[in-house]
């Protein structure tokens, strides 16, 4: 048995396990219950008796540590502490702020080599001139790492009733010790109130300068630094804050703090900064602890200059935008269209090194670094992205369902998991360079416990995870049925074989529809003589500037008729009482009966999808529509991608190696 945990410096180790009803939930009294019956009770009830009722829980954990601890344990033979970090700073802190010297030649430097990351290309000293001069302005003190705390540190605890700080030399203490974490602590005196403490100890400056110390304390308190005071506030009153500047030489310097206690409560928090670093604590309890939010001073000035100028770096429109010249793609601007497509994020250091070199413009290599990226976990972004574009999942939630019969779907949280099958189905295609006709038709998919239950209606699928599952019903198969399309495709209400219709039209096969006429109602408004959605558009299509574009429209979205608003299989409407009818004459005149014929045609225009398909990932690539210009390149990939079987991967090869992708 081994178990790996992160644990952060000064921390203890503890090791025990949950048994409670919730994580991480330690429930002693079922311990004493299971292994110490006889010392166990019920909890009392808390109408009749609250204190009991509270007490209980520490009652049980009592018997459970009484003369130490007696319950089900486990012997440890080896502790293995690994840091995190190996290093500190870690590489990716002197990526930013180098050695910390402060040094004009590694600010412009760094700043260089940033910006060359930021705008996915070399950068010209003028282009970074101003952002250098940005951090110049500002304080730019060499970073100084300094030692936690303060060394030597020793104290002292008197004792007596004061109002204010006595004269320590003629007090004999009454307890002495040292702190070897170097942090002034008041607890060290072991008493609640009455007493006094003095700390000294060392404190090392590496550079001359200006120190500001800080200090609050309950009641009072002094620093003193090599025999002078600093900082004093006496008497008796509250935490106030208080600070001082001293100007130190480089070296090491006597510090003596001396602290009063007269009643409760009592507090004393104390810090420094300096030439080179922010703010550093010098006692247990920060002046900052009680802040949201990181104190400004604790940040050294150079590290605040240079952050500064990444930030105006990263509000250019340099970085913000793709920046590309008309005409052919540099091997920087290629590699950056490249890792935006298949990685929705900016060039990895290999594409950079590529066009470097030059390299890009060779197909082979373009071929190379495809396969590449496609294997990288940064490709999910494509996965995740280009279905959502492609099929317009972003519809998805517009109008969810609700309430009634499909209150389970918001219950179960099932919209994210629609959109996670069809992630899952486009990935494994990609993948297995799969053929994208599995899109049209299938014999599996991918589904939980939930979309096996609520929307399949199938038993024997347990867990949350999606799992890759056959198929034995063949209205089921492929992407353009699964429930996030079919939602997608519904306005949360009910369903449209117009809205149906419309989007196979045009993210399927790509030949949308004409706009509407003007002026023309979407649907008849006398309905009475209509039972049926299809008896209300056999009424709209009276209308003679209906007619053309709905005999072309209405077909396609009537095959889908008989899955509800999230993807369920229906045979009748709610409230009709004859079966659904799925049938239709397409505009050519082909009769199509129901679903499974409805893609045994989609099959037949395969290369109108394969077509499509490519005009809508050359868009997505590219961030641009396709114009008439384009057409001739379009056909060109269509006829290339069917002699290569019409293979999913192999479009994104043709993409990338195309004269769309190359030029702008």
């Amino acid at each position: 048995f081994s178990t790996t945990t992160w644990m952060d410096q000064g921390w203890i180790p503890w090791i025990g396990w949950e048994n409670g009803q919730h994580d991480r939930n330690f429930r002693s009294e079922k311990l004493v219950e299971t292994h110490f019956p006889n010392s166990y009770r019920a909890r009392p009830d808390k109408k009749t008796d609250k204190a009991g009722h509270d007490q209980w829980p520490m009652e049980m954990t009592r018997v459970l540590f009484q003369g130490g601890y007696r319950g089900p344990h486990m012997r440890i033979h080896r502790l293995t502490l690994t840091p995190v970090i190996k290093m500190w700073p870690p590489q990716s802190h002197r990526t930013l702020y180098g050695t910390g010297s402060g040094n004009e030649d590694e600010i412009r430097q760094l700043l260089t080599e940033f910006a060359g990351r930021a705008f996915r290309r070399p950068v010209t000293p003028d282009e970074v001139e101003p952002y250098v001069q940005l951090v110049l302005r500002q304080n730019t003190d060499a970073i100084v790492q300094m030692q936690r705390g303060i060394e030597n540190l020793e104290y002292q605890v008197h004792e007596g009733k004061w109002s204010k700080l006595p004269d320590f030399e003629k007090l004999t203490p009454a307890g002495v010790g040292k702190l070897k974490q170097g942090l002034i602590d008041i607890t060290t005196a072991k008493r609640k109130d009455y007493y006094a403490i003095v700390f000294t100890g060392k404190l090392t400056t590496k550079t001359e300068g200006q120190y500001l110390f800080e200090m609050a304390s309950d009641d009072g308190a002094r620093i003193i630094i090599d025999g002078k005071t600093i900082l004093e506030h006496d008497g008796l009153h509250g935490a106030a804050h208080r600070k001082q500047t001293v100007n130190l030489e480089a070296g090491q310097h006597r510090i003596r703090v001396e602290y009063l206690a007269y009643g409760q409560p009592n507090s004393f928090r104390a810090g420094w900064s300096g030439p080179g670093f922010g703010h550093q604590s010098l006692s247990t309890e920060s002046l900052h602890a009680k802040k949201t939010t990181k104190s400004k001073d604790s940040v050294p000035g150079l590290i605040k200059a240079m952050q500064d100028g990444y930030a105006a770096l990263m509000c250019s429109p340099q970085f913000l935008y793709l920046k590309e010249d008309s005409g052919a793609l540099d091997d920087y601007a290629l590699a950056s269209r490249l890792s935006y497509f298949l990685w929705s994020s900016m060039p990895d250091q290999i594409l950079m090194e590529l066009a470097k070199k030059g390299k890009l413009q060779n197909p082979m290599e373009l071929d190379r670094q495809v396969e590449r990226m496609l294997r990288d976990p940064r490709a999910a972004a494509f996965v995740r992205h280009f279905p959502s574009t492609w099929l317009r999942m972003d519809k998805l939630g517009k109008m969810p369902p609700s309430g009634g019969d499909y209150q389970f779907y918001k219950n179960l949280r099932v919209e994210p998991l629609l959109m996670k099958q069809v992630t899952a189905y486009f990935g494994d295609i990609l993948e297995r360079n799969g053929r994208i006709e599995e899109f049209i038709d299938g014999d599996y998919t991918f589904m939980n416990q939930t979309l096996a239950k609520w929307i399949y209606r199938r038993e024997g699928i347990r867990g949350e995870r999606l799992r890759k599952v056959k198929l034995e019903d063949p209205r089921r198969g492929g992407i353009f049925t699964q429930p996030g399309v079919m939602t997608a495709t519904a306005n949360g209400v009910d369903t449209s074989p117009v809205i149906r219709g419309v989007w196979i039209l045009e993210n399927v096969l790509g030949t949308p529809p004409s706009p509407a006429p003007p002026d023309v109602e979407p649907l008849p408004t006398d309905t009475r003589e209509a039972t049926t959605i299809r008896e209300l558009l056999d009424l709209h299509r009276a209308n003679e500037a209906c007619s053309s574009c709905h005999r072309k429209i209405d077909p396609m979205g009537f095959a889908f008729e008989n899955f509800d608003v999230v993807g369920r299989w229906r045979d009748r409407y709610k409230r009709a009482n004859g079966p659904i009818d799925t049938s239709s004459t397409l505009s050519s005149g082909r009769e199509i009966k129901d679903i499974v014929e409805f893609k045994s045609m989609l099959m037949e225009r395969k290369e109108l999808i394969a077509r499509n398909l490519a005009k809508k990932m050359l868009t997505y690539a590219t961030g641009r529509k396709l114009e008439a210009v384009d057409r001739g390149e379009l056909d060109r990939i269509t006829a290339e991608l069917e002699k290569r079987d019409n293979r999913l991967r192999e479009l994104v090869r043709l993409v990338v190696r195309s004269q769309i992708f190359l030029k702008n």
